[in-house]
């Protein structure tokens, strides 16, 4: 009887080994076709990645062809050229040499580049190409330069379109990190018009007329100087304006709205259409210097020079919510919150009075165009900051509310 036990138990045993034994394999089997399909992805996006990339650049390249033609006519002619080489840094650091087509048109000469598309040699859409120098000796490229340089960048497009606030590397890095075939695909689509629209003539204007209001042409470092300055001295409230094109389409039914923006201290331009109006004027923007992309600049700068900042308007709760994101974020003082739902004729001067006791150096004003220029307008002699901005609709977008437009 004991006997019998003893063979049951091995038995047993011998069971739960087989068992442990089939679990293991199939774990082992499922671990090893999950990281078959990883890698069959992985070969399949590279591959269908780098198939749009030839289709597209050979599309671009026969487009080139009568080009081509002309410019080996003009060589036959007069000797010249048809391209100009440069050298630049490649992928890994390796230098390599790139070609343009040898024309004046900054945008119709870089066409040449698809064709090192087609080699190899360029990414459609990577890094930015970087010209040999020193600076690229620096330890931070060499993690940038593990992405192949493309024909199409990040840092590209958003300088092309005047919002490259956040500088060269910071962008290259934000790329780096970010990067999907997604947003390449966005990224192409948005560097279309972009370079098409690029400005390529002298800025040499510090203010720009357009239908009567006059915009201030600064870079975004300048401007939000310029508010710090104004903040501090409090001499005076200084009112703060940013207008887009629909700012300018109500002043032709709003008169009194036009009076007010003309009449503004300080006008900002805000929006790619302001860009395109300006340089098809021959009066280039230094920069698109709206006050969402402001917003986290004008922080840092509060944080530096000790300044406060008030936030009025918007739904109950929400300038609430935003003072709190800004406190967690950039550590900046908020002197006091209100919200924008008030009988402006009636309840203006309880208002006014809470923030000049606050103490706050600038106050950001989002009632929406063109209430909150009216209600700067009015009140500002009456107030104690040294800067008040009509900011729209941007504590809706930083407090999570509203998606704000791409």
């Amino acid at each position: 009887m004991v006997r019998n036990m003893k063979c049951e138990d091995k038995k047993s045993h011998r069971l739960l080994q087989t068992t442990q034994l089939q679990k293991n394999l199939e774990k082992n089997r499922r671990h090893v076709l999950v990281k078959m399909s990883m890698s069959l992805s992985l070969w399949l996006s590279r591959h269908v990645y780098r198939i749009i990339e030839i289709v597209i650049a050979v599309i671009v390249s026969l487009l080139t062809i009568p080009l081509c033609l002309i410019l080996l006519l003009r060589r036959g002619i007069n000797g010249q050229n048809v391209f100009v080489e440069q050298k630049i840094v490649g992928r890994l650091g390796v230098p390599v040499s790139i070609r343009y087509f040898n024309i004046s048109s900054p945008l119709v000469s870089s066409l040449a580049l698809f064709f090192h598309v087609l080699s190899g040699k360029l990414a459609l859409i990577g890094s930015t190409m970087k010209s040999l120098s020193h600076d690229n000796a620096a330890p931070e490229n060499g993690y940038l330069n593990t992405i192949k340089p493309g024909v199409i960048s990040l840092w590209q497009v958003r300088k092309n379109s005047k919002i490259g606030h956040e500088g060269f590397l910071a962008t290259e890095w934000e790329y780096h990190f970010t990067r999907s075939a997604i947003s390449d695909l966005f990224l192409f689509l948005r560097a279309i018009p972009t370079s098409i629209f690029k400005n390529t003539q002298p800025v040499t204007s510090r203010a720009n007329d357009l239908f009567g209001v006059l915009f201030v042409n600064l870079t975004m470092k300048e401007a939000v100087q310029l508010v710090g300055q104004k903040a501090r001295q409090k001499e005076k409230t200084d009112s703060v304006f940013f207008v887009n094109p629909d700012c300018l389409n109500k002043t032709f039914a709003d008169r009194p709205y036009l009076h007010i923006l003309e009449n503004g201290d300080y006008v900002f331009p805000d929006g790619i259409g302001l860009t395109i109006a300006c340089k098809l004027l021959c009066s280039p923007l230094r920069e698109n210097v709206n006050g969402t992309d402001m917003l986290p600049f004008l922080c840092e700068m509060a944080v530096q020079k000790d300044l406060s900042l008030f936030l009025l308007g918007a739904k109950p709760g929400v300038a609430e919510e935003m003072s709190t994101q800004l406190q967690q974020k950039y550590s900046v003082s908020i002197a006091g919150t209100h919200h924008g739902y008030f009988d402006y004729e009636q309840e203006s001067e309880a208002v006014i009075d809470k923030i000049n006791r606050s103490g706050a150096d600038i106050i950001l004003v989002a009632f929406g165009a063109p209430l909150q220029e009216r209600w700067i307008a009015t009140h500002k002699d009456k107030l104690k900051a040294g800067v008040a901005m009509g900011v729209g609709g941007l504590f809706d977008f930083y407090s999570g509310d509203t998606e704000r437009a791409p």
